[in-house]
């Protein structure tokens, strides 16, 4: 077994290795480094030999290889080539290093601990790293006075993952319990323990608002967001969604531009290029993200100039789009971030110009083709 390529994923902590052995049909190997190794490959073993590596989970033609992130891809991968050997086409991107990892490069997970719909804790994970947050006493009071109805509460909270965040993770819990006090407002909070105590919890879907011009002009952000969180966009909202992007809090505006990254239209594409020239890191990350998965190639010319956003969070995402994505026109851009001081945009770079230059075709994101490859084994 050896390697073909080796591509980045949207994580800047897990990297896929394209193998010239494909497995059995039906065959899947998934391992973690604190897993009993005692019946695994050898090539496994060896794997977790290597400081940092932290995750191998192998389908068809290609291991998805997970890093600590505070060891670098750079230290990483030549070992990783030394063990798994490399096809003669293969062509090393790697620089050698001495600095360590930077472990705010990446996202940071986020799971809230629900109780009947009633949030209870927030938990982020950004590596090894794991914090985790009590929400305010209103929200204890709501889920106690709701389990007066449950045999077993403990039984019934459940982690419920959301979308990452980026940035510092203090902040964002602080973040996120700002947001979620602003949604969950103490009338909300009892309509939820009412619905609990009655057993209507089971067939409680959360109730969606029109949401007018008038409540995103309140002058508390708190019921601006609530306003927000509880809407269901579509189309025709795109002059609300407009007006929350000039919000001034950062939480009201990536909600904002996540909700337009959920409508599957052309139209909303000079809104989320106005996104992507926000002043908060979350909020131009989000539109890139937004952009990459509803797949507009007329986005590519904005994706191009964000390859020199002064955040490499969003250069990174930059050209992961235009590796998915991106066409001749891309080139010079990508020739100038093969120099980019992050190792992530430079071996970003060099992939999509790779992809470009050997006329292979775009394919989307690699998410989507590793969904596709199990969906098709």
């Amino acid at each position: 077994m050896k390697i073909l390529s080796i591509e980045p994923t949207p994580s800047p902590y897990s990297m896929k290795l394209n193998l010239d052995e494909k497995l059995p049909d039906n065959w899947t190997e998934n391992y973690k480094a604190n897993d009993d190794l005692n019946s695994a490959p050898a090539y496994i073993k060896e794997l977790f030999q290597i400081n940092g590596v932290k995750g191998i989970y192998r389908v068809i033609d290609f291991i998805a290889l997970e890093r600590n992130p505070k060891v670098s891809w750079e230290e990483i991968l030549p070992e990783v080539t030394t063990i798994l050997g490399t096809d003669a086409s293969f062509e090393s991107t790697f620089y050698t290093t001495t600095e360590k990892a930077d472990d705010s490069f990446g996202e940071i997970n986020v799971f809230i601990q629900m109780f009947r719909f009633i949030p209870m804790q927030i938990k982020l994970v950004e590596g090894e790293h794991e914090k985790r947050v009590g929400l305010p006493a209103n929200f204890t009071e709501a889920a106690l006075k709701a389990s007066e109805n449950t045999e077993n509460m403990l039984e019934e909270r459940r982690w419920i993952e959301q979308s990452p965040r980026y940035g510092d993770i203090d902040q964002i819990a602080e973040e996120i319990t700002e947001e979620l006090s602003a949604s969950y407002d103490n009338k909300r909070l009892q309509e939820l323990v009412d619905f609990a105590l009655t057993n209507r919890h089971k067939d409680h879907q959360f109730t969606r608002q029109r949401v007018t011009m008038e409540m995103l002009e309140n002058p508390n952000w708190k019921a601006r967001y609530a306003a927000l969180d509880r809407m269901s966009p579509t189309i025709k909202d795109l002059d609300l969604l407009d007006k929350a992007l000039e919000d001034e809090k950062a939480s009201i505006r990536r909600l904002a531009t996540a909700y337009l990254g959920m409508i599957e239209n052309e139209r909303v594409l000079p809104y989320l290029y106005k996104a992507l020239k926000d002043n908060a890191v979350n909020v131009r990350r989000t539109a890139g993200d937004c952009l990459s998965d509803l797949g507009f190639k007329q986005a590519m010319p904005k994706m191009i100039e964000s390859l020199k956003d002064e955040n490499r969070l969003v250069r990174w995402r930059a050209a992961m789009f235009l590796y998915e994505l991106g066409d001749e026109t891309a080139i010079p851009a990508l020739n100038a971030a093969i120099d980019d001081p992050e190792f992530e945009v430079r071996m970003q770079a060099k992939m999509a110009l790779a992809r470009i230059e050997g006329g292979e075709k775009a394919k989307g994101s690699i998410w989507h083709q590793m969904t596709k490859a199990t969906e098709y084994r």
